[in-house]
């Protein structure tokens, strides 16, 4: 069905955006687009083009970062070992990289730890615990990345006599985690800015707390460690995981493009080079290609190839390590293809409503969240995908749509669940043996009372309507200072009105998956597009033609030393008039 969102035009004041226009040297459009974002300051606006790490607020200032910091110091000193439990994506991976590397820098005793996704299961449970405390006996444990919400779980081991340090990013349950010396989370008061920092952030946050800390006792070590040398992993980390790229967020993947422009660190050099990431580094690049690959560790056998990657300074061994992610990012996107391949044939037999919920036994634990997000691109609608055991319970993914709150839905199917958590997009869940059905029938329910709106498709917002004339290379460079863009902060999506369909939607790619498209204007020239993922929409988009509104991302072209702008189309539908 076309369209196959409810469009609905972002205000922006006008008086307002032509004033930033000519303050800042922007074309009108882009003015507009900040100004329907909510900046529409003078001087927030000067900060948001300009990010710079002076921005950051003070680390000693963060919630749990004071305690947390002390007790650190104290087994730095005497040289107590520290083990760093964290997650297997690649937030988790860089905060345990970056965390043990800092306490090793400042002559501590640190050791990494990751779970095993398959027979553990994510975050602190009790089983990856017990294994990580008798391979690591330690008195200080961190969690990085995950631990707010395992209340059991930190109080078995504080009972044993270890003391924990939980750094996490994702939302509480009702009750925190109390035996812990220490809660270091953005939720838990943050100001603004730094509200949205994924498990990294927050652990470069307590990394430069203890810094500062180090250097006003006169320590040689703290003085002497650079912390910004690992700005380029949090930026892969930051994108990967899908927080807004705002405040905070917003500097420190600033810097990290920098300096992955500039020098990236060995391992995350070589994966570029196997990646075939070139030229000026953008968000885009973090969160399609750096991203996936180190993520693929995780998702198919063990994080660790990862964590090593990123902590060597071995360009043989990084060379080494770089192939076998590649590898495992092939064998990550065989099975999200046949898992894709086998939801949608059961989805077509039986069209879902409210939301999209399919299980299958033994699906690949590690590719059900990319195929819950594939599935939310082609139904529109929120997406769960669960693997289940011989027992009749399962592990899911779950993600949403713009406007969803898939945590919110689950907290109320909880009743079928052991356990979930996540944010208000992306979420996990185990689920209670023999309640897959009642479970899909109120999830279903839930996340279509969620919408609560007439027509069941989810709103599309539009940035702004592009005229003829706007169609300029100097619309693409004056959008690059608007960078990074990601979760938050996307690129922006405009409206052409009344465009004529040249000639007949033309697949492309391996299968036909992809459509090329060509328009013409009321002036009489020629813009090209291509929607992904979208071929079965020939014959629809053939016949709501000849003359279409079209909503698309600007994205430039460059071919033989040329450069053209092109549609990556988002949605279209017969012209108004």
């Amino acid at each position: 069905m076309l369209p196959r969102f409810r469009w609905r035009t972002v205000a922006a004041e006008a008086a307002a955006a032509k004033s930033l226009a000519a303050m800042f040297d922007l074309p009108l459009p882009v003015a507009a687009v900040l100004c329907g974002r909510g900046l529409a300051d003078p001087a927030v606006v000067a900060r948001f083009l300009d990010p710079r790490l002076q921005h950051l607020g003070d680390p000693l200032a963060f919630p749990g970062v004071a305690p947390a910091v002390e007790r650190l110091w104290s087994a730095i000193l005497a040289r107590e070992r520290v083990v760093v439990f964290g997650d297997f994506d690649v937030d988790g991976v860089t905060a345990v990289a970056l965390l043990t590397d800092a306490i090793r820098s400042l002559g501590g005793v640190a050791e990494g730890f990751l779970p095993d996704r398959v027979t553990e299961g994510y975050g602190l449970t009790r089983p990856a615990l017990e294994r990580c405390l008798r391979e690591h006996p330690a008195r200080l444990l961190i969690t990085v990345d995950c631990g707010i919400t395992a209340v059991a779980e930190v109080a078995w081991a504080c009972a044993a006599g270890v003391d924990v340090i939980v750094t996490d990013h994702h939302e509480p349950a009702d009750h925190l985690p109390e035996a812990a010396l220490a809660w270091v989370n953005p939720r838990l008061g943050a100001t603004a800015g730094a509200e949205h920092l994924c498990g990294a952030g927050v652990v470069f946050k307590l990394v430069h707390a203890l810094l500062k800390r180090g250097r006003q006792a006169g320590s040689a070590a703290a003085a002497g460690y650079d912390v910004r040398s690992w700005l380029d992993a949090v930026a892969v980390a930051t994108v990967a995981d899908v927080v807004p790229l705002l405040g905070e967020n917003r500097v420190l993947v600033t810097a990290g493009l920098a300096a992955l422009a500039r020098r990236p660190r060995t391992g995350l050099q070589a994966l570029m080079h196997r990646a075939g990431v070139k030229g000026p580094v953008t968000s885009h690049q973090l969160a399609f290609m750096l991203g996936p690959r180190l993520n693929a560790a995780g998702r198919m056998r063990t994080g660790w190839p990862a964590l090593r990657l990123l902590g060597t300074a071995d360009p043989d061994a990084a060379a080494q390590l770089a192939v076998e992610l590649e590898d495992l990012n092939a064998e990550r996107r065989g099975v999200e293809t046949a898992l894709v391949a086998e939801a949608q044939a059961v989805l077509a037999a039986a069209p879902p409503s409210g939301a999209v919920v399919v299980a299958g036994a033994g699906w690949h634990m590690g590719t059900v969240g990319i195929v819950a997000a594939r599935l939310v691109d082609a139904w529109n609608l929120p997406a769960a995908v669960i693997s289940l055991t011989p027992d009749g319970s399962g592990r899911g993914s779950v993600r949403g749509g713009c406007g969803d709150n898939v945590v919110a839905a689950l907290t109320i199917c909880r009743q079928h669940l052991a356990g979930f958590g996540g944010h208000a997009r992306a979420a996990g869940f185990h689920l209670k043996p023999g309640a897959l059905e009642a479970f899909r029938g109120q999830f279903m329910a839930v996340c279509a009372s969620q919408r609560g709106h007439a027509d069941p498709r989810p709103e599309l917002a539009v940035d702004g309507w592009l005229q003829t004339e706007d169609w300029q290379l100097d619309l693409w460079r004056a959008l690059q200072r608007l960078e990074p863009f990601g979760e938050g902060h996307g690129r922006p999506r405009w409206g052409m009105r009344g465009l004529w369909l040249a000639a007949r939607p033309s697949p492309i790619g391996g299968s036909g998956e992809h459509l090329r498209l060509t328009f013409t204007t009321a002036t009489g020239g020629t813009i090209r597009g291509v929607w992904f993922r979208m071929g079965r929409l020939a014959e629809a988009i053939a016949q709501a033609g000849p003359v279409l509104d079209v909503v698309f991302e600007l994205h430039e072209n460059s071919y033989g030393g040329q450069s053209s702008l092109e549609m990556q189309i988002v949605d279209l539908r017969p012209a108004a008039s």
